[in-house]
């Protein structure tokens, strides 16, 4: 068993913290908070990671089919994100640099394949902003063709690239926190679980029913901290 103290040191006092709430009897209900959160992120992960996937595939396959990759040069990675000069705004290119510097590290092959799957979801997301609608100078003009090609299955009143930004950035944000294990248990979780799937079914409808069917985030959120209470108990002396 653990005292608090140990546990804040190995966690930080500050981190723990993030979970202690006034209305708690003593400072197992933080433990118990935290432990509950650890549990939600779990459950979380396997739709967050579905949409990652999802959505950088579909969007880099119709991508491709946008640019026309045959005027092209390239610097390493035979595919439009590496092209000579680029097409991407600086942010976007950055990333696919700092991509290329781990394959490089890794010592593999640079191959486009790789790269995709170094890209982080943030990279994707960007792919969603204002420059890619706007045509910039020398770059492609990527929307509004990946609305109706990149989700085949988006309603018809949110076939922009506002509404699609909109509705994935806060899903970034959200993985991006799972991912460290910071607080979530705060949100609107069930909100936040459905728009995952809703995402997801934009590009892919029996992908995201399945999800659906197979989910323990509702079960996880009706446990509350009470359901992690003797969890902590047996954690803290």
């Amino acid at each position: 068993m653990l005292s608090i103290g140990s546990l804040q040191n190995a966690l930080s006092a500050e981190r723990l913290g993030a979970y202690a709430r006034p209305e708690d009897t003593d400072e197992v209900d933080s433990v118990a908070r935290y432990l509950w959160n650890l549990a939600l992120c779990s459950t979380l992960q396997p739709a967050l990671h579905t949409l990652e996937v999802t959505v950088r595939n579909h969007l880099f396959t119709v991508s491709k089919k946008i640019v026309d990759e045959s005027t092209l040069g390239f610097h390493r990675v035979p595919c439009w994100l590496d092209a000579r000069p680029s097409l991407l705004a600086d942010h976007e290119r950055q990333r696919v640099e700092e991509a290329k510097e781990t394959i490089r590290t890794r010592g593999s092959p640079m191959t486009e394949g790789r790269l995709i799957s170094i890209l982080g979801f943030g990279f994707w997301v960007s792919l969603c902003k204002r420059p890619y609608e706007q045509g910039r100078s020398g770059g492609p003009r990527l929307w509004p063709a990946l609305a109706t090609k990149g989700f085949p299955h988006l309603p018809r009143g949110k076939r922009t690239r506002s509404q699609v930004f909109h509705a994935l950035d806060p899903l970034r944000d959200l993985r991006n926190r799972v991912s460290h294990h910071e607080p979530v248990w705060d949100r609107r979780l069930n909100r936040s679980h459905q728009d995952i799937l809703e995402t997801i079914s934009w590009i892919n409808r029996d992908l995201a029913a399945t999800l659906k069917a197979h989910s323990p985030l509702p079960a996880v959120l009706a446990k509350g901290v009470a359901g992690f209470r003797e969890q902590a108990e047996a954690i803290i002396k």
